[in-house]
Parts: C-alpha cells; sequence; structure tokens
C-alpha cells in the first residue's frame, strides 16, 4: 500500500527501520533534496515500529538535481516507479538520472525549461514508462527520443511551442495525449495511426481543419478541440463509433454540415459542446445522437420545429441556445421547457405545403452525395469515401424557400408569398450491384436528378453514364421528370463545359429517336399485313401506348454543370426544382388518389397524422403495419376513414411512409419508417459484404452461439451460391431486430420472401447443383435456409449441360421473350422465386446458376430450363422457356406436348403479372415453330380451359400453320402400331421369367 511521502533529506534514508541521525550545523541547517513514498511502512511518522518486511521506495520528487541526489536516486533506482522532477527549472537532464530506472512507470518533467535535444538518450532503457508529463517547457517539437519508449500510454505535451507531432507514430500503445497551448495547425494526420487513442486533448492552437484520417481513430471516446481556428466541423468525426464527448468551442464554425444519421451508426454521443462559434443553421440533426449539446453564443436565428421534435421525445435530452440572436423563438422566450411549450403551440398554427420526393441517382462515384450534402449545407462541400455511404439508399431533408404568386383572399389580387418547399432526397448508390433492389422505389411521381461526371465523359461513354440509367427508369415508370446534372465542372474550361453540353443533348436526341424507331418499325411491319388479327391490333396498341409513353418521360435537355467542390451550379439547380414545383402540371391530380399539389396547404389533421406515425415509429422494434390494423388504429385516432387512402398516398409521395399500392402483397403493409426498410434491404443486398460483415467487429454472432468457423462456413455460402442462413440473417440485422424477437424477425421474413420476393427457402445442400426447395415448408417457421438469385452468381453445371442435351430429340414445347432494346434488370431473378411456389407450378428445382434453372415437373413427366442471354453489344436480351419430355419409355409413352402446355402456360401468366409493373418495357412474346425452329409471333397468351383446344398461330417464317392437330399428328408418327408394341411386351415378359428360373431352380415350375 503506497504510503505518504514525507521529507526527509537523503534518499538513503528508504532503507533503514528508523531514520538515521544526521548532525545538523547550528548556523545552517541543510536543504530537502527529495520527498520519498514507500511501500511497505508500517506507520506515517518517521519514528516507525520495527517490522520484519522491507520499505521499498517507490515514489520519489526531487526537490533539486544535485550529485549527491542523482546518486541517492541510483541506489534506489531499482525500486522506483514513479519520479517527479517539476519545477526545478532544468535545461536538460542528465544522463545518469534515469538510466538506472528499470522499473519507472511514470516520469514527471513538467514546469521546466527543457527544450530539444535535452532529453538524454538513457531514456530508451525506460522500457516501463507508461505515462510521461512533458507539460510547460521550451520543446518545438516531439523529442526523438520518445519513439523509444514502447510502453508509453499517457504523453502529456502541453504548454510548449511545439508546431508538429511528427514523432508520435512509433508510440502505437499511447491511449492520453495532451497537446494543449501549443502551436499546431494539423494534427490528425500525425496522431491518426494511434489506433489505442482514447483522449485527445489540443486545446488553444491553431488548428484549421480535420481531415478524413479522422476514421481511422475508432477507439477515440473524448475529444477536446476547443479554441482553435476550425471554420468547418466534418462529419467524419461525429461518426466516430466510440466517441462520448466532443468539445468545439470557441472555434470559427459556421455550419455543420448534415448527415444521415444510420440506424447501425446511431451511436449517443453525451455531450457535444459548439458553443462561442459562427453557426448560423440550427443543427437540429445532431439531436438523434445527443443527450447534451451546447450551441450557445453562435448566430442561430430559427430553431427547425421538425428537428425540435426529437428534444420533445426525450425529457432528458438537453438543448443549450442561450446568446443567439433567436427570431423563432422570439429571444424573450428562454427556457428548455418554455422553447418546446411555444414551437408545439406555433406548430398548430403554422400551415403545412406539399413537398416533393427527389431521386438522385447516376453511376457509381460520380458526385452524387457530395452534390447533396453541397445542396443541404448551402455551401462546399465533399463526400468522398464516405463511410457507409456507398451502399443501398441515404435519406436527406431539404428546405426552400420558394416565391409564389396567390390570390389574396379579400380583395383577389395577386400577391407574393414565400413557401416552404419540404424536399426529401433519396442518394441512391450507382454501383451495379443495386440496380434490382432500387427498382421497387421508382413507381411513383418523383423528380429524379440524374448525375455523371463531366470531366470523365466521351461520346463513347454516353450510354453508361446516360443512356443506361434513362433505360433503367424508361423501363419502371414515366412520372419522372428528369433533370440532367454535371458534376466536376471546376476540373475543366468553359470551352470543354459547353462542348459536352451540346454532345450530350445531341446524343439525348439520337436516344429518344432510336427508341421511337424500333417502335414505329414494328407498328409499321403491323400495318403493312393484308389482314390483322386481333392479336396483332392489340400488339400495336401496346406499340403505340410505349409512343405515348415516351412522351411523358420528361428529359432536361440542357446539362447543369456544377461542383460540389467550389458550390458552383447549385443556384440553376435550385431554380429548376422550383420551376418543378411550380408547374401544377407537373404532378396533377390522379382519378385515384385526391392530392393537394406540390407547394398547396395539406389540410391540419392530414399532419397531425403524419406527426403521430413519425412519434410512433421511433417506438416500434419493426416499424410496419399491416394494412388493417394501421386503418384501424389511424382511423380510430383521428376519424375520417374515406380519405385514409389519400392520407397513405400523399406520406408516400413526399417520403415520410412507403405504401406500395400497386404492389400484390406489398399493398398490405405500410412501412411507416422508411429509413427502417432501407437499412434492412442494405444489409441483404450490399456490394461490399465480403469486406463490411465481420464476426470481429460484431458480437452479435457470439451472442447468438457463432464460432468463427461457422460464420466463415455462413459467409463463404452466401458469397459463392448465394445461400444465406436464416440464423445467419438474424445475426446480420440484429441491431435492427434482436435476436431474441423470433416472432418479429419471422414477421419481417415473410414479407422479405413473399412480398419482396428477395429468394425463396432452400432444403440442405447435398450435391454441387442440387439445392432443393423442400415442399413441406409452409411457413418461415420451418425455413432454415435462404437461396437469393440476385446473389447467386454460379456457373451452369456440366450435369445440367449433358442432362440437357440427352433430351434433344425428345418432344418439347418453347416460348421466347424478345427484348429488343432493354431487359429490366432483376426480372430473371423474380421469375424463378414464382416459379419455385410448389402449390402452384409443381416445380422441384434441380440446379440454379446466375442465369439460368432448371427444374422437374412432381406429376408430369417434364423437365424446365428458364434461361436469358444478353443481346449483341450489351443491347437487349432474350429470356426463353423450354420443356422438354423426360418420361421413361419416351417412344412409346412421350409426354404430349398438349401436357407441357399445362405447365408452360401458367409460367407465361407470371411473367404476365410481373411484366405490368415495367410500363415502359417493350418486349415481344415468341415460340419456337415445331417446322422451321425459327421464332414466331405469338401475341398475348391466355389459358385455354380445355389444353387440346390450343389457339391457332401462324408461323410468320414458314406460314405454316401452328396447332394442336399437327402436334398430335407428329407424335402418332412417331408411335409403332398396336401388335408391335404387344409383341415387345410379351417379349419381356417372357424374358423376366426365364431370369426368375434361372435364379430360382427350386420353383421354375411356378
Amino acid at each position: 500500500m503506497n504510503r505518504r511521502k514525507q521529507p526527509l533529506q537523503t534518499a538513503s534514508h528508504a532503507t533503514q527501520k528508523k531514520p538515521r541521525r544526521v548532525k545538523i550545523s547550528k548556523n545552517l541547517a541543510p536543504p530537502l533534496m527529495a520527498h520519498l513514498g514507500y511501500q511497505g511502512a508500517r506507520h506515517l511518522h518517521p519514528q516507525r515500529l520495527p517490522t520484519k518486511s522491507a520499505e521499498k521506495t517507490v515514489s520519489v520528487r526531487l526537490l533539486d538535481l544535485g550529485n549527491e541526489t542523482i546518486e541517492n536516486v541510483q541506489k534506489i533506482a531499482e525500486t522506483v516507479k514513479r519520479l517527479m522532477v517539476p519545477g526545478l527549472c532544468l535545461k536538460s537532464i542528465p544522463e545518469n538520472l534515469t538510466d538506472r530506472l528499470v522499473v519507472l512507470e511514470k516520469l514527471d518533467l513538467s514546469n521546466n525549461q527543457l527544450s530539444d535535444g535535452s532529453l538524454p538518450e538513457s531514456m530508451k532503457r525506460l522500457e516501463h514508462l507508461v505515462e510521461l508529463n512533458l507539460n510547460t517547457n521550451n520543446f518545438t517539437k516531439v523529442p526523438p527520443a520518445l519513439k523509444k519508449l514502447k510502453s508509453l500510454s499517457r504523453l502529456d505535451l502541453s504548454e510548449n511551442s511545439i508546431d508538429s507531432l511528427n514523432g508520435l507514430d512509433k508510440l502505437r500503445k499511447i491511449q492520453i495525449l495532451v497537446v494543449d497551448n501549443n502551436k499546431l495547425t494539423s494534427v490528425f494526420k500525425e496522431v491518426c495511426h494511434l489506433k489505442r487513442l482514447e483522449i485527445f486533448r489540443c486545446r488553444n492552437n491553431y488548428v484549421k481543419d480535420i481531415g478524413v484520417e479522422i476514421r481511422q481513430m475508432k477507439q477515440l471516446t473524448d475529444l477536446d478541440i476547443s479554441n482553435n481556428k476550425l471554420s468547418i466541423l466534418p462529419t467524419d468525426v461525429l461518426l466516430l463509433p466510440s466517441l462520448e464527448t466532443l468539445n468545439a468551442s470557441r472555434n470559427k464554425i459556421t455550419k455543420i454540415p448534415a448527415f444521415n444519421i444510420k440506424l447501425h451508426n446511431r451511436h449517443y454521443v453525451s455531450e457535444i459542446d459548439l458553443s462561442d462559434n459562427q453557426i448560423t443553421v440550427f443543427p437540429g440533426h445532431l439531436l438523434r445522437m445527443t443527450e447534451k449539446l451546447d450551441l450557445s453564443s453562435n448566430q442561430i436565428k430559427i430553431l427547425n420545429m421538425n428537428a425540435m421534435k426529437e428534444l420533445e421525445r426525450n425529457p432528458n435530452q438537453e438543448l443549450i441556445v442561450d446568446d443567439n440572436p433567436l427570431v423563432f423563438p422570439p429571444a424573450e422566450i428562454t427556457g428548455q421547457n418554455a422553447i418546446l411549450a411555444y414551437i408545439q403551440e406555433a406548430r398548430l398554427n403554422t400551415p403545412v405545403y406539399r413537398g416533393m420526393k427527389i431521386l438522385v441517382i447516376g453511376s457509381h462515384r460520380s458526385g452524387k452525395s457530395s452534390l447533396i450534402q453541397s445542396m443541404v449545407d448551402n455551401q462546399a462541400r465533399l463526400a468522398e469515401d464516405l463511410n457507409e455511404s456507398v451502399a443501398g439508399i441515404d435519406l436527406y431533408d431539404l428546405v426552400l424557400d420558394c416565391e409564389m404568386k396567390v390570390k389574396n383572399e379579400e380583395d383577389g389580387k395577386m400577391q407574393k408569398e414565400i413557401r416552404p418547399l419540404q424536399l426529401c432526397l433519396w442518394d441512391f448508390c450507382g454501383h451495379p450491384y443495386y440496380q434490382f433492389p432500387h427498382y421497387l422505389f421508382f413507381e411513383q411521381p418523383s423528380v429524379a436528378l440524374l448525375t455523371f461526371n463531366m470531366k470523365e465523359f466521351t461520346p463513347q461513354k454516353f450510354n453508361d453514364m446516360i443512356g443506361c440509367w434513362l433505360d433503367w427508369m424508361i423501363a419502371k415508370t414515366n412520372s419522372l421528370k428528369v433533370v440532367l446534372v454535371g458534376t466536376q465542372c471546376d476540373k475543366m474550361s468553359k470551352e470543354k463545359i459547353k462542348e459536352v453540353k451540346a454532345e450530350v443533348k445531341k446524343q439525348m436526341t439520337e436516344f429518344k429517336n432510336y427508341h421511337e424507331s424500333i417502335l414505329n418499325e414494328r407498328i409499321n411491319h403491323i400495318s403493312q399485313k393484308s389482314e390483322i388479327s386481333p392479336t396483332l391490333t392489340e400488339r400495336m396498341f401496346s406499340y403505340r401506348k410505349l409512343l405515348i409513353f415516351t412522351d411523358t418521360f420528361t428529359v432536361q435537355s440542357d446539362v447543369i454543370a456544377t461542383s460540389s467542390a467550389e458550390f458552383v451550379g447549385f443556384d440553376q439547380l435550385r431554380k429548376s426544382i422550383e420551376l418543378i414545383a411550380k408547374d401544377e402540371n407537373q404532378f396533377p391530380p390522379t382519378p385515384e388518389y385526391n392530392l393537394p399539389l406540390v407547394l398547396h396547404k395539406v389540410k391540419t389533421f392530414w399532419v397531425d397524422v403524419e406527426n403521430y406515425l413519425d412519434e410512433k415509429s421511433n417506438s416500434m422494434v419493426v416499424p410496419i403495419m399491416p394494412w388493417d390494423e394501421y386503418v384501424e388504429e389511424v382511423t380510430t385516432k383521428f376519424g375520417m376513414k374515406k380519405q385514409i387512402k389519400d392520407i397513405t398516398q400523399y406520406l408516400h409521395v413526399t417520403g415520410k411512409v412507403l405504401w406500395f399500392s400497386t404492389a400484390p402483397v406489398l399493398c398490405n403493409y405500410v412501412f411507416i419508417r422508411p429509413a427502417w426498410l432501407f437499412e434492412l434491404l442494405r444489409n441483404i443486398y450490399r456490394h461490399d459484404f465480403e469486406e463490411k460483415v465481420d464476426f470481429a467487429t460484431d458480437d452479435t454472432y457470439k451472442q447468438m452461439g457463432f464460432s468463427q468457423t461457422r460464420f466463415d462456413r455462413n459467409k463463404r455460402e452466401l458469397l459463392q451460391q448465394g445461400v444465406m442462413d436464416k440464423d445467419f440473417l438474424r445475426a446480420i440485422v440484429g441491431y435492427l431486430i434482436p435476436p431474441d424477437m423470433k416472432e418479429q424477425f419471422n414477421f419481417m421474413l415473410d414479407i422479405l420472401l413473399r412480398g419482396f420476393k428477395i429468394g425463396y427457402p432452400a432444403a440442405k445442400k447435398t450435391k454441387e447443383m442440387t439445392y432443393n426447395l423442400s415442399p413441406e415448408i409452409e411457413n418461415v417457421d420451418n425455413v432454415s435456409k435462404i437461396l437469393i438469385p440476385w446473389i447467386r452468381n454460379t456457373e451452369e453445371p456440366e450435369e445440367v449441360t449433358s442432362l440437357w442435351e440427352d433430351h434433344n430429340d425428345r418432344e418439347r414445347v418453347a416460348a421466347l421473350l424478345r427484348f429488343p432494346k432493354y431487359m429490366p434488370p432483376g426480372l430473371f431473378e423474380l421469375l424463378c422465386v414464382g416459379a419455385q411456389k410448389v402449390e402452384k407450378h409443381n416445380l422441384t428445382f434441380k440446379a440454379h446458376w446466375s442465369n439460368g434453372i432448371l427444374a422437374r415437373h412432381n406429376k408430369i413427366d417434364a423437365v424446365l430450363m428458364i434461361s436469358y442471354t444478353n443481346g449483341p453489344k450489351g443491347k437487349g436480351a432474350s429470356l426463353k422457356y423450354e420443356l422438354r419430355d423426360d418420361s421413361p419409355d419416351p417412344m412409346y409413352y412421350p409426354t404430349r406436348p398438349a401436357a407441357m402446355w399445362t405447365i408452360l402456360l401458367p409460367l407465361l401468366q407470371d411473367f404476365e403479372e410481373i411484366i405490368k409493373s415495367f410500363k415502359g418495357v417493350l418486349v415481344e412474346r415468341q415460340m419456337l415453330c415445331k417446322f422451321c425452329q425459327n421464332p414466331s409471333f405469338l401475341g398475348e397468351w391466355n389459358t385455354p380451359k380445355e389444353t387440346q383446344n390450343l389457339p391457332e398461330k401462324i408461323c410468320e417464317v414458314c406460314n405454316e400453320k401452328v396447332d394442336t392437330d399437327t402436334l398430335v399428328q407428329q407424335r402418332e408418327e412417331k408411335r409403332v402400331d398396336l401388335n408391335t408394341l404387344r409383341a415387345r411386351i410379351a417379349a419381356q415378359a417372357q424374358e423376366a421369367a426365364r431370369r426368375a428360373r434361372n435364379s430360382n431352380p427350386v420353383d421354375s415350375d411356378t
């Protein structure tokens, strides 16, 4: 046990049981040389009682640094763990002071006059030194002697004249670093390699910015960067996973950048101090992640009402906004409770106007995130390589003040009025991996910002940068208003910008002409026929419908050139958005729903429903409500049952909730928190799964009983085979749905399988090519593994190729679906999920690879292959259904084509249902002619009541009639006569009897 330090004359006294008597001159008392601390002493007084255990000197505080003092320190060096030499005005440290301190753990050299090079080389022997205090000296750089202190974990360099922290990179065990009151202008590049750093104090310096290097400091819990020269606080600081306290007060910060606080990154910081800055816009998004937010002494004028909802939900949160020039609420309203009461009352009296949803799309790394964050912050902002912003969909909110001309209710005259335009920005990751999962969110009227990198644009890259995205949008909906936005224009000359704009405009015209030429060619082909059947009439009508569709899909022809680095072009972008919002013809009322126009007043109780659902979503583990329960709860509280669909659709088109009113299964649910759904899908579909999903960094897997081996096996199975273990999925989404909530998880999984059709249940793997569906699986409780077609990226097995070739000469029927221009991504995967429904199609999957499936019918002897191939030069694709006879005796008892049609027609009907959701897709239905093996147009399919009475078709290649009679005739020609068949059966019976007699002679008579 450590004892109280006693002032002694010499260090050698520590080895004596009783204090040694020293003769003192009557004229001059000897000066004190040190204070010593003991270990093993029994009393606190100099006159201690005898003890058997020797006392050890563990702490020494020197009062001078004379030769005698150093000699005495050396005598007890083997036990000293703490040496303090502060305030002696030392200019250097003697070499022999530290050379024997082999167990020293703490060294205090503060408040001296030490300078560069004053630390002795002997310090490298202090292998056990944990804490070093060098504050209040004259250092101008980090002493080189520190590089050898491998155990150092606490270092204080404050109150010096240090202008750089170079030299700390070798101190890998540093946990606490204090560099207050120096002359530092940059620090984070030098300290980012300190992976164990937990507390970093850097007050009263000259630091101007915080670089992206801070992302590496994942263990940092306490950061004090106050009283520096910061003008912006990057989001990387606030997203540090372990941060608990942040002090950035007394800087020159003008604005806190907006960022998307995702559910899995929602780490609560205990305290954020941003006082004494120059912040003008209230950073309300920080209320979602901190318990105490100090914004006092800034330039904030308005507290956002929506942001203050977070404070209303959590009464334990504290917001300090003293000494701000507040206009709303008025400056005389003081105190948190009074401010909240004022805002609640104002919310009831302030009209709400309908906003818009804006979808930001474009190629991967085309600058979408930087564009959005610059729009939201209204200043230059680069968001390159932001953590987690490269996957899925991120949400942002933005309010623009729009000047409107409205009629005065009193005198009827037109007058100007400023109305807030609420924008909900959806940032879509441009990686090709997300083309299928993102398709579902394009079915409603929206504005789309299509971004592309102007600096990298060439005429040859038009399709990759712009054309393919237009095809992607056209295939899904005609309700998008597209604005072309070029990024990185600051890296180009004005002449080059004009050249790119002209080229894009030219190719946009060519793109539209090519699209129309395909349709006109087919319309003319049908029109020139002497006789047009009802099927061809219907097909020509669909072509003309697609032509009209192209006209309603509007694209801004002029490119808006922007630069997020220099904040160029954003005024023009805002004006374009405002023009769309003010144009009442852009989003007119529909017959299905009676919604207010954009920038028009929303009914008060509609806003009440929105606020109620927003509040409710924060208290739900799974923020999804079945439609019936949703209607019952909302109408019970607010009434107006007749308007419930209008209200929900309004919330949907403005991005507040998700209600897929036209989707067969999803229409039965309301997703009252879109960000939660995006986060869920992000974990199932993510291009960087191998990198981001890690056993060591997520304790959920261990909590669920996963070992490293089991984790690696499940992860490998998903990446290589596209098969996800159910428990593995529970662990992946464990931060969204706690693993112990199995009922909620199964509810969510059922929606994923039946509604979103992410995949189908698969039984245990038996062969390389086999992941058979288990027919006994009727609900998600029995599901153990899920095959996700979009993720499965395997080659066609050799067994499938050989089996299919063995059936080449058998009876078959086939249908071909041609997409001359564009095949929607994920269509094949949706067909696969639908085909595995046992109760409907009676199929057992034998193999499933990246672009095909092989299945066998459970009742009819036939095998099915569905496969697709891409067209030449990546344009268009072909999707083929083919059924072949798989009977044991194909010569005598083949499966009739009529029977195979009973399998094929329901599958084709499924295709028709799916393709209805892709309103802008050009698809041609064909079949393979039995006579010339060429495709011929079939038109729409309708399942006949009697499969023998198939509709009559004419092959447009050979002009032959294709009907049931012809197919039956072909089958009969292959048959032998009845007598031959009877003779063959008799011969087989005789051969069987002979073998039986030879194997059992006793029973030969029998």
